[in-house]
Order: structure tokens, then C-alpha cells, then sequence
């Protein structure tokens, strides 16, 4: 075989190159049947084309862009809503001259500053907590008893 010959492949079957080819277990496309498409066409109707059976990954993939979109729509409502009752820290209304932008970063900014003292007070507690834990440790081997027994002694349950 010299250069110049044209080289022949072997042609596969029309296939499209996509993620949504049809798989081989799929069922195969409906055809239409012959003596229909005969019998319109002798009424002057134009045959119609097969429609391919849709495609179950793409309706779920469809669905689930559907219901996160709503999802979102939905949480940005509820920030939309949270920004507007937010106040300043002093208890004030928002300055009713402020944009939208300037209203949502006080409010967060106002939210991060809660929850920086929220998780504060929770170390204060946590480290009270520990220090009374240890102390009636100390009393239950003192005494040779259970901490437990100490705990129901000073009217504590497990949780507290």
C-alpha cells in the first residue's frame, strides 16, 4: 500500500457523540409501522418522525436543577428577610439611607458578633463544667465512693 492510496475504515453507525446515547439495554426506538405511514402519506399528511424515548438521567438531573433552583429562591427570600428585621447592635433600626449592600453586611456582621460571644459564654461554661466535675472527683475518692453517688448527693443528674 503506497501513501497516496486512500485508506478505507470501517463506518460505524450514526452515533452521536454524547453522555446520552442510548445504552444497549435500553429498548429500542419505536418504529413506525409501514402501512400507517403508507395511508397517511396517501392522505397528504406528512409522516412524523419517531420520537426517541426520553432519557431517565436527564428528567432526574432536569428535576433535581428544578428543586435546588426553588431551594435557593427559597433561602434567598429568607435572608432577604432576616437582613431587613436585623438592627445595629445598639438595638437601633438600620439608617433607612444605607443600600441594600451596606444593610446585609451589618447585618452579618452583626450575626458573626453573636455567635463569636455565643461560642465564648460556651468555653466559660465548658471550663466551669470541667473544674466542677474535677472537684467532686476529688470528693468521691476521698470518700471511696462512685462520682455518681456524689452527684446524686448534690441533687445532679448526668445531663447537668
Amino acid at each position: 500500500m503506497t501513501s497516496q492510496e486512500p485508506t478505507t475504515t470501517p463506518q460505524q453507525p450514526d452515533v452521536p457523540a454524547s453522555s446520552d446515547t442510548t445504552v444497549p439495554s435500553s429498548p429500542a426506538p419505536v418504529h413506525p409501522d409501514p402501512e400507517t405511514a403508507a395511508s397517511k402519506q396517501s392522505e397528504g399528511e406528512k409522516p412524523t418522525e419517531p420520537t426517541p424515548p426520553p432519557n431517565p438521567r436527564l428528567a432526574a438531573i432536569a428535576a433535581k436543577r428544578t428543586a435546588l433552583e426553588a431551594t435557593l429562591s427559597t433561602l434567598q427570600a429568607k435572608r432577604t428577610a432576616l437582613v431587613a428585621e436585623a438592627k445595629l447592635p445598639s438595638g437601633l433600626a438600620m439608617p433607612a439611607d444605607w443600600s441594600d449592600e451596606q444593610n446585609t453586611k451589618q447585618a452579618l456582621s452583626t450575626a458573626n458578633a453573636v455567635i463569636k460571644e455565643h461560642i465564648a459564654l460556651l468555653h466559660k461554661y465548658n471550663e466551669m463544667k470541667d473544674v466542677g466535675q474535677g472537684l467532686m472527683g476529688l470528693i468521691a475518692d476521698k470518700r471511696g465512693v462512685r462520682v455518681g453517688t456524689v452527684m446524686e448527693e448534690f441533687e445532679m443528674g448526668e445531663k447537668d
